[in-house]
């Protein structure tokens, strides 16, 4: 094998003759940035150094330095379509965080915000967008109180909130969904939802469980439903659905549990659209972990998304390790938010969604 060094003034020439000398079997293995003159004498502007390897089966190169004539300063843009998806990705991951800053056009004095809320999970692309719109009206204050002011005055713009659960005003139970993927948490949730309206607002409610598939997925239902004194019903089908509504339509509030699919699972979401639908409006709720990952959190939307879902929730703050999640998947999928979780107690460890926690979450 053999390995070459590149150093330029940005990282579209070096990638470039790269992969003119080595061709599109060269390995990135490392990348830096580095100045060509004394940083305290006043050297040069920073440029960057690529080391790349080939195998020498597969092409010979000479183990030589080469300089190439400075251009500009790097920006992702410069990356074009003619390099390899995998290697701009791999060369973006490989920037430190200010060069990331610096790729989406952000300045230094917006660097130490930057890193304050990649490092709490909000997605750099939604940060460097939120605050180049607002240094673009600024009237040139850039202190790190006001840049963060301004960001939160947008945050509260963006995220929704749609509240609790509320009985209905047209004298029939509220019909309350709860879906999301295995593990969410959703029959917990809902315990702690059905506690909390009915010995707080002293509403009537009933449970339901449509999931008769997993194990102990109704005796766990049960087992609160006989603490708080409730009726727990199942159902398999429509029909069955049906008659449970019948039975409990002097309730206020009917909460159903569903059973959790892997994301894969597309069908999931017909199956309770025909079980559901022409029954009187259905409150759906998406229901999401923060041990999950974001992926898996826009995955379980796009499965759930032909059934119409109205709000979500997120569940097990008190595991997570960062909150940002929440602002982008909130940007997304724009749906409101309506609870938030934080521990394993009923009916104690929930709380209405507000903005204002939200942030708190992210920037603390």
């Amino acid at each position: 094998m053999r390995i070459k060094k590149y150093i330029a003034d940005n990282y579209s020439e070096a990638l470039a003759s790269i992969k003119k000398e080595m061709g599109s079997d060269a390995l990135i293995m490392t990348t830096r940035s580095i100045r060509s003159g004394s940083e305290w004498n006043g050297g040069s502007a920073s440029q960057v150094e690529i080391t790349a390897a080939i195998d020498t089966a597969i092409n010979d190169v000479v183990d030589v330095p080469k300089i190439l004539e400075p251009k500009s300063t790097f920006e992702l843009s410069d990356l074009e379509d003619e390099f390899d998806p995998d290697i701009k990705s791999l060369v973006y991951s490989l920037l430190s965080k200010t060069e990331r800053a610096q790729s989406l056009g952000l300045k230094s004095d917006q660097f130490g915000l930057f890193s304050h809320l990649t490092k709490n999970g909000v997605s750099e692309k939604i940060i460097a967008k939120i605050l180049s719109k607002n240094s673009r009206c600024n009237d040139g204050i850039n202190t790190t109180s006001f840049m963060k002011t301004k960001f939160v005055e947008t945050m509260k713009r963006v995220i929704t909130c749609g509240g609790g659960i509320k009985s209905s005003n047209k004298g029939l139970p509220r019909k309350v969904l709860f879906v999301g993927p295995t593990g969410s948490g959703k029959t917990t949730t809902i315990s702690k939802i059905a506690a909390d309206l009915i010995y707080r607002e002293k509403k009537k409610v009933a449970l339901v469980s449509l999931d008769t598939f997993r194990v102990g997925g109704i005796e766990q239902l049960e087992i609160y439903g006989n603490i708080m004194n409730v009726p727990v019903e199942s159902a398999q089908d429509r029909i069955g659905f049906e008659e449970v509504l019948r039975r409990h339509s002097d309730k206020d509030v009917i909460l159903i549990d569903t059973m959790g699919r892997c994301h894969k699972d597309l069908n999931y979401s017909d199956e309770l659209t025909q079980i559901i639908d022409g029954l009187g409006d259905v409150e759906r709720h998406l229901v999401l972990s923060m041990v999950s990952c974001e992926k898996l959190f826009i995955e379980s939307y796009k499965q759930f998304s032909s059934l119409g879902i109205n709000r979500v929730l997120f569940t097990k703050l008190d595991e997570g390790l960062n909150f940002g999640s929440i602002l982008n998947f909130s940007l997304r999928s724009r749906l409101p938010l309506s609870y938030l979780t934080t521990g394993q107690r009923v009916p104690e460890d929930i709380e209405v969604a507000t903005q204002d926690r939200v942030i708190r979450l992210i920037f603390n």
